[in-house]
């Protein structure tokens, strides 16, 4: 009977660890970025250029909006629409401005008893725009569009997550609690050394 309990414990402690030692390889935010402008360019392909497939464009001047210029020029190109550099080149100019780009973490948890630790992950690209008709000043169009992507991710893969971040306007990542950066990892160690106990203790 008390070597039954001793596999049960044994194969319990077993379990525990492999869910801890689950592998997850997500996208980093810089990825996730670009996945976010090419798809807030398709958005802005369909609104805002109806008529015209041709457009100067002109992104506004600060560090974020920067990064993300060559990503505009290369998104509209791919969707057909003829961007020029020069605003005597066409009859429409586009101008945008990146309002926000954020990468929000959630609060840190685990799905099992000595799970890996994970966190909710949430990266959001806002761009505004305005279309006008050079020959007139006239607005064609003006609006803005909002791409989020939302997934759950290792909360010790944040900083391998984070390589080559581009500049943001908001980000935070969760704080751990007493339990969570002392107390846990004291149990697993507790745990492992249960564990080898009472494997050599069994074979014994």
């Amino acid at each position: 009977m008390i070597r039954s309990v001793q596999n049960i414990v044994v194969v319990l402690l077993f379990l525990s660890h492999c869910f801890a030692g689950e592998k997850e390889t997500p996208i980093t935010n810089r990825e996730v970025f670009f996945r976010l402008c090419d798809s807030t360019m398709s958005g802005l392909a369909t609104e805002a250029f109806v008529k015209s497939r041709s457009v100067y464009l002109t992104a506004g001047h600060d560090t974020i909006t920067n990064y993300f210029q060559n990503q505009f020029l290369q998104n509209l190109a791919s969707r057909n629409i003829d961007v020029f550099v020069r605003v005597e080149s066409t009859e429409t100019t586009l101008a945008l401005n990146v309002r926000e780009a954020s990468v929000i973490y959630g609060d840190a948890f685990t799905e099992s008893f000595l799970g890996s630790r994970k966190t909710e992950r949430k990266v959001t690209l806002s761009v505004s725009g305005v279309v006008i008709t050079n020959n007139d000043g006239k607005v064609a169009w003006s609006g803005s569009i909002t791409k989020t992507y939302s997934d759950t991710v290792l909360y010790a893969a944040i900083e391998q997550l984070n390589a080559g971040n581009p500049p943001v306007t908001a980000y935070s990542i969760p704080e751990l609690s007493f339990f969570d950066s002392i107390l846990e990892p004291a149990i697993v160690t507790i745990a492992s050394g249960v564990a080898i106990y009472l494997f050599f203790t069994i074979r014994s």
